[in-house]
């Protein structure tokens, strides 16, 4: 019986961890949540659970096949990687090659079936980020093994699920796009500095990375202005949003400081918790989405704004 349990047990964490990487799937998932929360417009939460009931499946599948789908073309290669084999469940040859398959087409139908009954245009959005999923890895497009190509889909895939996020809530404004785009850059900004921090491997074993294909200088040159842009991308954020509530003020003033005390940023690559790199990406950008997401919420309550000239004034 114990056994038998163990045994139940294995199966689901093989499934989970090795086969569509759960962590990176609740990951993206929050990511699009919060394009959910930004297309709310409505404090009646009974009005959006059906919307939010059709978002989480359909994006829980279609980010599942996005890591499995990887998952399948990747097993080859990552049978020769240490670092690798042991997290791949068709690679280690803990999910066979046909069970596989047969999985990602389940992972293909559920989110297309709750869609269509849903709203027609959801589910050619749907069909679009599926599509978006399989391009990353699936021959011959298979953008990963293109390089800069892998690095402009991660763009287009984290602004893609954040507006997929809001348009399933049913509201696209300005706002919306903005931290779509913002989230987009700082993706891409993570995509270049794992590919940095795995030069020297995909060098020796001839994987063709951004890094590899335009040299490792270069590579630190291109995050730097990809972290320059993300940082101008903050700014309209801040001034439109963050400034708004007293709340959202300490926020992107608070967390930033705290995170600057705590990780003593220097010189360094990314995704070093201590370099500059991590510090304007990571902390300044969590905390300016942080408090967008507040200021959403607020404004949605009807709480009113604070008028900051006149709040500074008075202080």
């Amino acid at each position: 019986m114990i056994n038998k349990i163990n045994k139940k047990k294995n199966i689901f964490s093989v499934f989970f961890h090795e086969f569509i990487r759960i962590k990176n799937v609740i990951a993206w998932t929050a990511i699009s949540f919060i394009g959910f929360i930004l297309g709310v417009t409505s404090s009646s939460i009974s009005s959006y659970l059906i919307p939010l009931f059709v978002f989480l499946v359909s994006f829980f599948f279609i980010a599942s096949l996005t890591f499995a789908m990887n998952n399948y073309y990747d097993a080859d290669s990552d049978k020769e990687n240490p670092r690798r084999r042991n997290i791949n469940a068709i690679a280690s040859g803990r999910i066979s090659k046909q069970t596989g398959i047969i999985l990602n087409i389940i992972f293909i139908f559920i989110p297309l079936a709750v869609t269509i009954l849903f709203k027609f245009e959801v589910f050619l959005f749907c069909i679009y980020l599926i599509f978006l999923g399989l391009a990353y890895s699936v021959p011959p497009i298979r953008l990963k093994g293109r390089p800069a190509m892998d690095v402009l889909w991660h763009f287009f895939g984290f602004f893609s699920i954040v507006i997929y996020g809001s348009f399933v809530a049913g509201n696209l404004s300005i706002f919306n796009w903005l931290i779509a785009i913002s989230l987009g850059v700082w993706s891409s900004v993570g995509q270049v500095g794992n590919h940095i921090a795995d030069y020297s491997y995909d060098k020796k074993s001839g994987t063709k990375t951004f890094a590899v294909w335009i040299g490792l200088d270069k590579s630190k040159t291109t995050i730097n202005i990809l972290t320059l842009i993300h940082l101008t991308l903050l700014v309209p954020l801040i001034v439109l949003y963050s400034l708004n509530y007293l709340i959202t003020i300490i926020i992107v003033i608070a967390i930033p400081i705290i995170g600057f005390l705590i990780l003593k940023p220097k010189k360094g690559v990314f995704p070093s918790k201590r370099c500059y790199i991590y510090f304007f990406t990571i902390v300044l950008g969590g905390a300016v989405y942080l408090s967008c997401i507040i200021y959403h919420i607020l404004f949605v309550m009807g709480i009113p704004t604070i008028d900051l000239l006149h709040f500074i004034t008075i202080s």
